[in-house]
């Protein structure tokens, strides 16, 4: 879940492969917009077949936060 998930960070964000994903955070990352956001949560569902509430979205402001969330969904 972990390499899906940074792959899906790798690509929204445009980032090289050795790009150390645990550093992106919304507040500190310029390409992180609201496009971007959408596109991340939009990446998230489509690869793990689940649906993220707005509610939720807001909530997923960093790489770390991000898995936490798919983790509390997987159960």
């Amino acid at each position: 879940m972990e390499q899906q998930l940074a792959a899906i960070f790798r690509a929204v964000f445009d980032l090289a492969e050795g790009h150390d994903v645990r550093s992106v955070r919304q507040v500190n990352h310029p390409a992180w917009d609201s496009l971007a956001h959408v596109s991340l949560v939009g990446a998230m569902e489509s690869e793990f077949g689940i649906e993220v509430d707005v509610s939720d979205s807001i909530e997923i402001t960093s790489f770390d936060a991000a898995l936490a969330y798919l983790e509390a969904r997987a159960g």
